[in-house]
């Protein structure tokens, strides 16, 4: 396995406290963001039944971060055989993730647009995470065997733009009440724990090796000009029919 960036350091001695400190907050988004929700749904006080697709998402979604939690002490074990093969079985996540995700979401905007139309704007951002996690995960695929400083940083940039909806759901409501929710402001209550993240990994790469690695040069702006996007549509009048008949599409499991 060789790297593609000619003099980047591809180990550091400090990766593996790095890499655990990057699950451990990606633990910590879902527990306060996710988890609130899914306790008032077993005890039986959410706003809808869960459709199945619903269990099949978050089962899915646990499942990746426990997939990576592994990876990580697989690595810390020396096991990169069991790695390697765990990892190629594993992305087999990515697709289940992303058609649930928003088969999910498709069942919960109709239960409540049908209540409140005040939402429809936000259907942009389920799509945004459907089209950018499998993008950076399946990109991630194809270099697990040619070069790992590239795979884990495709790994961390997908994994932050997931479990930023998870911190969104966190920390949302009180963004929004100091930043607001115009253009700037959405951008801030929506997408702040990915962006957390992924400038913490470029500031990682920046003290441990001088630079930040190429692929975050190529890959962080392609999310930003993605959130700017989401801001954009979010805020835009001709979204708004668009998302009432998309949400009226009726994919399997998603009714």
């Amino acid at each position: 396995m060789v790297t593609l960036l000619a003099g980047f350091q591809a180990h550091h001695r400090s990766d593996r406290a790095f890499f655990a400190a990057f699950i451990a907050a990606c633990w910590l988004g879902v527990l306060f963001g996710f988890f609130p929700a899914s306790g008032a749904r077993i005890m039986g006080r959410a706003d809808y039944v869960a459709p199945i697709v619903l269990h099949i998402h978050a089962a899915s979604f646990v499942g990746w971060l426990a997939l990576l939690t592994t990876q990580i002490l697989l690595v810390r074990k020396h096991r990169v055989d069991l790695h390697m093969k765990l990892g190629m079985a594993g992305f087999l996540l990515v697709p289940v993730m992303a058609y649930t995700g928003l088969a999910a979401e498709l069942y919960s905007q109709r239960f409540y647009i049908e209540r409140d139309e005040s939402g429809l704007d936000f259907f942009i951002l389920p799509l945004f995470y459907t089209v950018a996690f499998p993008a950076f995960a399946l990109s991630a695929l194809i270099f697990a065997r040619r070069d790992s400083t590239v795979h884990k940083r495709l790994i961390l940039m997908a994994t932050s733009i997931i479990v930023g909806a998870a911190y969104a759901r966190w920390w949302g409501a009180g963004l929004q009440r100091a930043f607001g929710d115009d253009f700037w402001g959405m951008l801030a209550n929506s997408f702040a724990g990915t962006n957390l993240i992924l400038a913490a990994a470029v500031a990682y790469d920046a003290v441990t090796r001088g630079r930040p690695h190429r692929v975050y040069l190529y890959g962080i702006p392609i999310i930003l000009l993605g959130q700017l996007f989401c801001s954009w549509v979010y805020h835009a009048d001709w979204w708004i029919p668009i998302s009432r008949a998309l949400i009226e599409l009726r994919l399997p499991l998603s009714y």
